[in-house]
C-alpha cells in the first residue's frame, strides 16, 4: 500500500513530467509545422524571433543558475502559515490568473491595463485581508540576501538575448518620446513589477510550499504563458498556443527558477524590464 507521503512525491513527479512535455510538445509542434519564427509581442509589425532566439537565453540562464549556489541559505516564506489558509490563498491566485487570460483576448488598450490590475493586484490583496484578517506579515516579499550568484545567469541572459546575434531587432518606428516614456512607464509598472509580484512572489511561494519546487515553477510558467492568450489565433490555435507557450512559457520557467533559487525580486524586475522595453535595442541601433 502506497502510503500518503509517496503518494505526494509520486504526484510531484507525475507533474513535474507532465509540465515538462507541455514545453517539449510546444517546441516539437512548432518545428512538425515549420513554425521555425516567432513572434514574442502582440505589437503590429513586431519582429519576429528564431526558436533559437526563444530558447537559447533562457536555458542558458537556468543552467549557471543551478551551477551557482547562494552563499548564505535563502529564506522560505509561508511555510509556517496553515496549510488551509495558503491553499485558500493558492486557488485564489491561481483562479485570478485563468480568469484574467479568459479575458485577455477581448481586453484591448486602457482595458487590457484595467484587468491586469484587477486581477492581479486587487483581487490578490482583497482576498489576503479576507482569508487572514489584519494579519499581513505573511505577505511580505523577503528582502533580498543575494546579489553575486544571481550575475552570471542574468549576464548570460542579457548578452545573448539583447546584444548577441540573437537579439530582437528593432525594426519598429519609435511613437513620440512622450508616448514612448509614459508607454514605458506603464509597462514598468504593470508588466515588470506586478506580473513578477504575482505569478513569482506571491503564486509560486505559495505553490512551492503546498506541492514542491519544480510543480511551482511549471504551473506559475504555464499559467504566464496562458496571460498572453490575446495571441491566440482560432484558424492556427494548436500553433499559437505552441508559440506562447516556447517563449512567454519558457521566460517564465527562467524567471521562475530564479526566484526559486535566489529569492531576489529585483534580478526578475531587471530581467522582465529588459524585455518589455525597448532601450537596448535602440542603443544597439545607433551603434
Amino acid at each position: 500500500m502506497v502510503s500518503t507521503e509517496n503518494r505526494s512525491v509520486l504526484l510531484r513527479h507525475l507533474f513535474t513530467g507532465a509540465g515538462a512535455a507541455v514545453f517539449v510538445f510546444a517546441y516539437g509542434w512548432l518545428l512538425i509545422t515549420v513554425t521555425t519564427e516567432i513572434a514574442p509581442s502582440r505589437d503590429p509589425g513586431a519582429p519576429k524571433i528564431s526558436l533559437w532566439a526563444a530558447a537559447l537565453p533562457p536555458l542558458a540562464a537556468i543552467t549557471l543558475a543551478r551551477l551557482v549556489s547562494p552563499r548564505k541559505p535563502i529564506p522560505r516564506p509561508l511555510t509556517g502559515l496553515p496549510r488551509s489558509r495558503l491553499l485558500k490563498e493558492t486557488w485564489t491566485l491561481a483562479g485570478a490568473a485563468l480568469l484574467l487570460a479568459l479575458m485577455m483576448p477581448i481586453a484591448q488598450g486602457l482595458l487590457y491595463q484595467l484587468a491586469k490590475i484587477l486581477f492581479l493586484l486587487v483581487v490578490p490583496l482583497a482576498a489576503f485581508r479576507l482569508i487572514r484578517g489584519k494579519d499581513a506579515k505573511a505577505s511580505a516579499i523577503p528582502a533580498p540576501v543575494t546579489w553575486l550568484a544571481p550575475l552570471p545567469a542574468v549576464a548570460a541572459w542579457f548578452l545573448l538575448s539583447q546584444v548577441g546575434p540573437l537579439a530582437v531587432p528593432l525594426t519598429q518606428e519609435l511613437p513620440d518620446p512622450i508616448m514612448l516614456i509614459a508607454g514605458s512607464l506603464i509597462t514598468l509598472l504593470t508588466a515588470s513589477i506586478l506580473e513578477e509580484v504575482f505569478y513569482r512572489a506571491w503564486l509560486q511561494t505559495r505553490l512551492e510550499v503546498l506541492y514542491g519546487r519544480w510543480p511551482a515553477i511549471i504551473a506559475q510558467a504555464l499559467l504566464f504563458a496562458l496571460m498572453h492568450s490575446s495571441r491566440l489565433h482560432p484558424d492556427a490555435l494548436l500553433t499559437s498556443l505552441a508559440t506562447i507557450v516556447a517563449f512567454q512559457g519558457v521566460f517564465g520557467l527562467m524567471l521562475g527558477y530564479l526566484w526559486a533559487r535566489y529569492r531576489n525580486i529585483w534580478v526578475i524586475f531587471f530581467i522582465h524590464t529588459m524585455t518589455n522595453l525597448i532601450l537596448v535595442p535602440m542603443l544597439m541601433a545607433l551603434l
